[in-house]
């Protein structure tokens, strides 16, 4: 007979691999959180402006934060289902060792496939953190524009400060 340890030690091994995609999901859904909260405050914000640039530029910017939702969203889904391959595999392992099943390589083949899922979960978060940049560089720009029209003359005080 098998000792009970063994089996439950195996079995344990895949934990590593679930603990890291819980600490991923923790992230992303906080990611997501925040994604879909600065979608309504720029609908909510869009509806309460009657400023021409603000609008436009809200306008520019609503489409890459639902794409970001998006994103954010398949990863999760990802990592849920990398999360249930890992499950499997811990199940599998138990399974094989106590010869309930002649599928040795089973477990190793579901360790794989979670793995492969977290790392497609974490190359669709690389994108997306491009994507956020994206919107800040839409923000900037918008501050910047405002500011340039606000002072015309904000070029002045620096050529003052080069002469003294």
């Amino acid at each position: 007979m098998i000792p009970p340890n063994d089996i439950i030690t195996e079995s344990l091994g895949p934990a590593v691999a679930i603990t890291g995609i819980a600490l991923l999901l923790n992230g992303i859904s906080a990611r997501f959180s925040t994604a879909s909260t600065r979608v309504r405050e720029l609908n909510r914000e869009l509806l309460n402006t009657s400023d021409a640039q603000r609008i436009a530029n809200i306008q520019r910017q609503i489409p890459f934060f639902m794409e970001r939702v998006y994103l954010i969203r398949n990863a999760m889904f990802i990592l849920f289902g990398a999360l249930g391959m890992l499950v499997f595999t811990a199940v599998s392992i138990a399974l094989a060792k106590l010869h309930f099943v002649h599928w040795e390589m089973v477990p190793v083949w579901s360790f794989l496939s979670g793995l492969v899922l977290m790392l497609i979960a974490v190359i669709i978060e690389a994108y997306e953190t491009t994507i956020n940049l994206r919107t800040l560089d839409l923000d900037v720009d918008h501050s910047f524009n405002r500011m340039s029209e606000q002072s015309p003359d904000a070029e002045e005080p620096e050529s003052d400060n080069a002469e003294r």
